[in-house]
């Protein structure tokens, strides 16, 4: 074991795109990082069992990884979708019992009105397949784990694009040009255009072939913890190691906030969960020019800080911007200079990470001074209080 930082190495850019758990792509999710990123520093700064936090989990990725890795994974998110895909991933019922439920639900369905929908979701799916819609989001239960894990399947293939000869789709929708969901008017004048037709798609036929791709590798080895939670109520969280303050490794790309508007380009998986798109934007809206940034990130890695072990790593995946076509801002940089002054953070490395694996985002900083991302994300990387040692083996892929 050795503790130069020079050990650091991007080595998740060499790893085929598709490599991970199959759970990982289990439904689509804007500015999410690659598996490979926190696998990495899993292999690096943790040994089986421990646990390893994503405050900002989105669709789970870290704390996925982590569960897969035989570490304990747990993922807290403001955004109610986020907290959906995680907990399905981290803590999953058997590929048995979803089948099972799936098989019971297809026995009782029964003809549901349509009528009262909302125009823009008639305007998406056939009849027949709505009204199968309808009915699961009537009787799934959100507590319930078998249940959740269903809704999260269902989510991942709620709309997306046809089969080439658009005779047949793996999802629910009308043929769709993107993963996100595009406004309703774009739709209505996207379908109009290329005449597309509404084709009747089975629910649970569909499920059934999505369930069995999920778990065509079983699940994870261990099961993990999700909450819907605010990073400034982090501690507070009734989860065993967040309250031990036990937590290993923190992973995570912090909220561009305001710049993807979550609940917009997520309308129709909210329709699903029964969650207005208004509540979700207002409820992540925040600040996000550079000085407010920093004040966000000062509290965030404070949040941290507290539920580190004393030797634990904290890992913020931070993209570049640029303004006006000026040079490149290192944000990274930046963050690390307050945090430096403000905290307890000890600096291990800030990695550079020239081609971003995510998409990235535009318009960072507002009205005044808006923003464009760049193709760089930095790793800064940093240890509470004791100097962690950094595993010298190679990380296996």
């Amino acid at each position: 074991m050795s503790s130069s930082p020079a050990e650091l190495k991007t080595e998740w850019k060499s790893v085929n795109k598709t490599w991970g758990h199959p759970f990982h792509p289990m439904c689509s999710y804007m500015a999410m990082f690659p598996p490979g990123i926190p696998h990495y520093f899993i292999e690096k700064f943790t040994k089986r069992g421990d646990a390893v936090l994503d405050p900002f989990s989105g669709r789970g990725t870290t704390a996925t990884q982590a569960c897969a890795d035989g570490r304990i994974g747990i993922g807290t998110d403001l955004n109610p979708l986020a907290y959906f895909l995680t907990i399905a991933k981290v803590d999953p019922p058997t590929l048995d019992e979803t089948l099972k439920r799936i098989a019971n639900l297809e026995a009782q369905q029964t003809a549901q009105n349509i009528e009262n929908e909302p125009e823009k979701i008639q305007a998406i799916f056939h009849h027949q397949t709505l009204s199968q819609l309808v009915f699961l989001k009537q009787k799934l239960d959100k507590k319930n784990r078998t249940d959740r894990f269903i809704i999260a399947s269902i989510l991942g293939i709620i709309h997306g694009k046809m089969k080439a000869k658009m005779t047949d789709s793996n999802y629910l929708s009308v043929d769709m040009p993107n993963t996100f969901s595009m406004s309703p008017n774009y739709i209505k004048k996207y379908i109009a255009e290329k005449n597309l037709p509404l084709l009747p798609i089975d629910v649970f036929e569909k499920l059934r072939w999505k369930v069995d791709r999920l778990f065509r590798d079983g699940a994870p080895q261990k099961k993990g913890f999700a909450s819907l939670c605010d990073i400034r109520d982090l501690p507070e969280q009734n989860i065993p190691a967040i309250q031990k303050k036990t937590i290993k490794l923190v992973v995570s790309s912090p909220p561009y906030l305001k710049v993807i508007k979550y609940g917009l380009y997520n309308w129709i998986r909210l329709w699903f969960l029964d969650i207005p798109q208004e509540t979700v934007d207002k409820t992540l809206d925040d600040a996000h020019k550079i000085k407010p940034y920093l004040d966000f990130m000062e509290m965030a890695s404070r949040q941290v800080f507290d539920v580190l072990c004393n030797d634990g790593v904290c890992v913020w995946v931070i993209g570049d911007v640029q303004q006006n076509g000026e040079e490149n801002i290192k944000l990274a940089e930046l963050v690390w200079k307050r945090l430096e002054q403000t905290t307890d953070f000890r600096l291990i490395q800030i990695l550079e990470d020239p081609i971003a694996n995510h998409k990235k985002v535009t318009k960072i900083w507002g009205k005044s001074k808006r923003g464009q991302a760049t193709k760089i994300d930095r790793l800064l990387v940093m240890s509470k209080w004791k100097k962690p040692k950094i595993s010298v083996n190679s990380v296996a892929w």
